[in-house]
C-alpha cells in the first residue's frame, strides 16, 4: 500500500472521506463489497459427499496395506518353499496318486458336476435373490 492508500483507507474508517475522484469511487465499491454476505450456498448433501470421499481415500490406503502385507506373505512362503525343497531333497512326484488312474469316469463326473452347480448358481440362483 501507498501512503495515499493508507490515508484513503484511515478516512473511510473514521467516516471522513469526500466522495470525490476515482480513488474514492474504487474504495466505496470496494467497502460496499466487504460489507455484503456472499450469496453462495453450499449444496444440501456437501458433508455427505465430503465424508464419502474421506472414507473412499481411507480404504484405498487400507487396500494398499492389504495388498502389501499379502505380496509380503506370498514372497515369504515361496522363501520358504523353496529353502525347505532344498534342506530335504524333495522330489516331484506322482505317485500318491496312482490310484485315481483307475477312476477316470469319476473324475469327469466329479469335474461336469462341479461346474454344473457353478453354472446353475450364476444363472439361476443368483436371479432368485435379486428379487
Amino acid at each position: 500500500m501507498t501512503h495515499n492508500d493508507e490515508d484513503l483507507q484511515r478516512k473511510f474508517d473514521r467516516q471522513d472521506f469526500p466522495g470525490e475522484g476515482m480513488d474514492a469511487q474504487a474504495y466505496q465499491k470496494v467497502f460496499d463489497a466487504l460489507k455484503r454476505e456472499p450469496e453462495y450456498m453450499l449444496p444440501i448433501y456437501f458433508a455427505d459427499r465430503l465424508v464419502t470421499l474421506i472414507e473412499s481415500k481411507e480404504k484405498g490406503k487400507e487396500v494398499a496395506r492389504d495388498n502389501l502385507w499379502l505380496g509380503l506373505g506370498l514372497f515369504s512362503f515361496v522363501v520358504a518353499l523353496i529353502v525347505a525343497f532344498v534342506f530335504t531333497d524333495f522330489k516331484i512326484s506322482v505317485g500318491a496318486f496312482q490310484f485315481l488312474a483307475g477312476y477316470p469316469g469319476l473324475i469327469f463326473f466329479g469335474i461336469s458336476f462341479i461346474l454344473l452347480l457353478h453354472w446353475v448358481d450364476k444363472k439361476i440362483l443368483r436371479k432368485v435373490e435379486a428379487f
